[in-house]
Formats: structure tokens, sequence, C-alpha cells
């Protein structure tokens, strides 16, 4: 798409029954073709709290994963406009200005975009998209849902959930693997739809909306579940960091923010009349300290291990045939630092970059790899930057009114004292500095790393 600078991409799509005709300038996105409902893990969701809502909502966070991968942000301005027209079922309910506001409000807080969402009456009934029902019986306020994937926080923490009086309280929601490892008859195995581009692969990589996606599937689960906790698995530097470090783009990461959780409560509690509650158990903690603990239960090694954290494409990540971390993007260096600061031992050959001591970027690459690009050295120096930046913030006093005022905004959200939260945050940012130092000064002063940050 063509914009001259000073202007923001739009786009309007209309998501579509079979058959329908978009209003002219719209874009169509058809159910059945562009959003696809897997019947089979779709039918995992139906319990005796099932109603047409929930069949909206999937279809929404579809609609919205659609156009935020469809439309590319522009090299100078990281806003854009989208329009987007829904069919469900109870119109006056999703245009009530409680649910409209609420949705607007979150899905701009988390992508920095202009939503302009509208709804239309479906014309199929139910049972002609959901299939069968199933109707699975729940009912247990004591559960605890929580999104799973193979990302190493998601990993430990339905792991350290799982211990002990909790250990059969635990229900995780499939949010990022398409592994079944487990029992046939649990629920949310798997995402129950997918969203697909055509010929081409969708042309916007940066995937805001994916905090959208995994916290209105949990709170979903947990409606269906009739229970009320929903525990998101990130630790403090992957769920506060990315919104305390200035991007390149200008605009920060709240996808797993607090205050962007409050406000996917706030909508949850407009749409259904049910209160969810969003946890970050691991909130003051760091990932090495999360991992610690993790690695300390009696488990196989391949738990930690064969979790995965980049953020690079799979086709731009073999060696040899075989997948594997970049390790230099800011997942992977923080991943790495992790590993470092809990002292626990990781094969190199889990990288592409399995040397970080190297004195050049480029050999420090697996021999064999030769797919370097630009643009992958430009993540690693973003990636670099980001952590020594955060590591940076306790310390600077031209920071200080930064971090008072993000303390304030917690507090609130929290509803904590201003003085408790400044000291937590304050305590999390100085065990990052700790373990950042820790691990560049056994990187050495002549790797590429520490060149690029003097």
């Amino acid at each position: 798409m063509n914009a001259l600078r000073g202007e923001r991409p739009t786009i309007h799509v209309s998501v579509m029954e079979v058959g329908g005709k978009p209003p002219d300038g719209w874009q169509a996105v058809e159910i059945g073709k562009s959003i696809v409902f897997r019947m089979k893990h779709l039918d995992d969701y139906r319990t005796k709290n099932w109603d047409n809502r929930i069949y909206d909502a999937l279809v929404l966070i579809a609609a919205v994963e659609y156009c935020d991968k469809t439309l590319k942000r522009l090299a100078w301005g990281w806003q854009r406009e989208i329009h987007l027209a829904v069919p469900v079922y109870d119109v006056a309910r999703w245009q009530n200005p409680e649910v409209a506001g609420a949705l607007s409000s979150a899905l701009k807080f988390l992508t920095g975009d202009e939503w302009r969402i509208s709804f239309f009456r479906r014309e199929r009934e139910p049972d002609e998209d959901v299939g069968r029902q199933s109707r699975l019986e729940f009912g247990d306020p004591g559960r605890i849902v929580t999104p799973f994937s193979d990302g190493l926080d998601s990993r430990a923490v339905a792991a350290l959930l799982s211990v002990g009086e909790k250990s059969d309280r635990l229900i995780r929601v499939r949010v990022g693997s398409k592994r079944d490892d487990r029992p046939e008859e649990a629920p949310f195995l798997n995402i129950p739809f997918a969203v697909k581009s055509g010929p081409d692969d969708f042309p916007e990589s940066s995937a805001r909306s994916r905090g959208f996606k995994f916290s209105f599937l949990s709170a979903i689960a947990a409606y269906l579940l009739g229970t009320h906790q929903v525990v998101m698995p990130e630790s403090g530097q992957g769920a506060l960091g990315p919104s305390l470090v200035q991007t390149s783009h200008g605009y920060e990461d709240y996808r797993n923010h607090p205050r962007f959780l409050g406000k996917m409560e706030r909508l949850f509690a407009a749409l259904f009349d049910y209160q969810i509650n969003y946890c970050l158990p691991r909130l003051w903690k760091t990932k090495g300290e999360t991992l610690r603990e993790f690695a300390a239960l009696p488990l196989e090694p391949k738990e930690w291990i064969d979790t995965k954290s980049c953020w690079q494409q799979n086709r731009n990540s073999s060696v040899g045939h075989k997948w594997r971390h970049c390790g230099i993007c800011a997942a992977c260096l923080l991943r790495r630092l992790s590993f470092h600061a809990a002292a626990v031992d990781e094969p190199k050959e889990n990288y592409i970059w399995e040397d970080l001591t190297a004195a050049e970027f480029t050999r420090g690459a697996a021999k064999g790899f030769d797919k370097i690009t630009g643009a992958m050295k430009q993540y690693a120096v973003a990636g670099a930057l980001h952590l020594d930046h955060l590591a940076e913030l306790r310390f600077a006093p031209l920071h200080r009114k930064k971090l008072t005022r993000h303390a304030w905004q917690l507090s609130e959200e929290l509803s904590m004292a201003h003085a408790e939260v400044e000291e937590k945050l304050f305590g999390l940012l100085e065990r990052h500095a700790l373990e950042w130092k820790a691990f560049m000064k056994d990187l050495g002063h002549k790797s590429f790393i520490a060149e690029w940050l003097a």
C-alpha cells in the first residue's frame, strides 16, 4: 500500500459469511476461507456455559489478527487506521457503548492504532457454523487457567503451579504451539481457528494483536470453566521491560502489561457480565529467577532446554535443516541472559549464533549458515540495546521521573501502594542490571555485542 509521508495506512475490512458481499470499497474476509474454524478443536470449547457470544468473540479475535497482519506499517510512522465490520448474533450487545468503548480502548492501547469497529447481524443460524455441541461439564471456581505455549516462561510457570496442592487445579489453554502433549480429554488443546492470507505471507510482522488473542482466549476458557482466575506467565522483564524502554518504532509494547490486562478485564466484564482476574505471579521476578526455580524441580532438562523463544520465522532459522533459535533477537538474548543468571547450561547448538563472544557479528554464527542479512544484524543491535537500556534505567537520574510515573500507573492498576510498587519495580530493575552486567562480563569486552554497546 502506498502512502504519502504524514498519512497513515488505512484499511476497510468486512468479515463476511459464505456468499456475502462487502460494501463498496471494503475488503471481504470470508468465514471458511480467510477465517477457518477447526470444528474438532472448536468442540473442545463447547461446555454448558457456551453461548453465541463465544463464537462472535472468536470471529472478532480472528478478524483483528487478520487486519493487524495485513496492513503494513510505514517506515516513518507506527500508527494505522483500521475499519473493521464483524457479523454477530447479538448486535445490541456488541454495540453497547460500554462494550464498544472497552474494545476500542484495549486495541488502541495494545497496538497503537486507531480501530473503528462496527457490527452487523449474522444471517446464518448458529449450528451451521459451530458444529456439534459436546457440552462438557465443568463449573469449578477453584481452577486456574493459564495460556500455554512452548515458551520458557509459559512452561516454567505451568510447572511451578502444578506443584503440590495446585497440581489438579491448573487448566492450560494452548496459544502458541501445535503440539498435543496433554491428555486427549483435556479442553483447549488448540486454538479453534486459523487465519489465512491467501497465496502470499502476511506483510506485517509486528503482530501486537497476539496479546489480544492470547488474553481473550484465556478469559473465554475461564468463563467456560466457571472460574475467574487467569495466570499470565510472563516474568518482569517481558511484562514491563518493553513498555519502559523506548523502541525504534516509537510505541511501547504492552502485550503482557498489567494496564492492558486491566482493559481486557473491563472488556470481558462488559461483554459477558462476568469478572475475569488476570494475575502475573512472576511480575517482580526476572526471567533468570523464574528459570532457576523451574530448573530446581524434579524434571528432565529437556523441559526447559526444548522451550522456544525466538522471534525469527522458521524459514530463516535452520542449520543443516534443523530449526534453531536465532540467538540474537531481543527474545533470544533475554533467554540466554536468563540461562546465564540461573547457572543452567544450554547447548550452543540451540542457536544459530552459537558464539556471542566472537569479535565480529558474522563470525558468531554456526558454520554452514549462509542466510545472514542486514535485518538480522538490526534485530541483534536492537535486542542488545533494549536489555542494556533496561539495565540503565534504575541508576540514571534522567529516568527517575519516568519510573515514578510508571509506578503510579501500576499501583492504580494493581491496587497497591505507590511506594510498594516503586520499591518492587526498582528491585526488579536492579537485579536485571546485575544479571546483565555479569552476562556481559563473561562475553568479554571484545565481543561484538560489547563493541556495539561501547
